[in-house]
């Protein structure tokens, strides 16, 4: 009986190409999709610390206006910057401080917007005020 000597095949098979090629397209679309979502989760967080930053900004200002001497002379003495209601910044009532953000924060694509809400309230014998705020913007 005679055996026939088997050749040594160099190279690979169409199936053995295709099937590689399927591999390394799922492994490269796995890991674009890990950066791609890191990147949005970056930006978004980016965004989120601006905006604290800012409105602990506004918190602070307003801190300055507790003790306001509204029959002091002087235009807008005691309003805060960028606030369109033209009152006392911690008047009771709404009010816009959208003017107070910087534009890098209030234009386009992210369009941020900072209202705040002033609440007179009774602490024993004094009033107190209650301030609510309420930043937007687009992610």
């Amino acid at each position: 009986m005679r055996r026939r000597a088997r050749v040594a095949r160099r190279g690979y098979t169409l199936v053995e190409t295709m099937i590689a090629v399927l591999l390394v397209s799922v492994v490269v679309t796995s890991v674009f999709s890990m950066v791609l979502t890191a990147r949005t989760g970056v930006n978004k967080s980016g965004k989120k610390g601006q905006a604290v930053f800012y409105l602990r900004e506004v918190v602070e200002a307003l801190k300055t206006y507790v003790t306001a001497d509204l029959t002091a002379p002087g235009p807008n003495s005691w309003q805060l910057p960028g606030d369109t209601c033209g009152c006392w910044a911690l008047q009771a009532g709404a009010h816009n401080a959208t003017g107070y953000l910087p534009t890098s924060f209030t234009g386009a694509p992210t369009s941020g917007q900072l209202t705040y809400d002033v609440i007179d309230m009774a602490c024993g014998a004094a009033t107190c005020k209650q301030v609510t705020f309420n930043l937007t913007w687009n992610e």
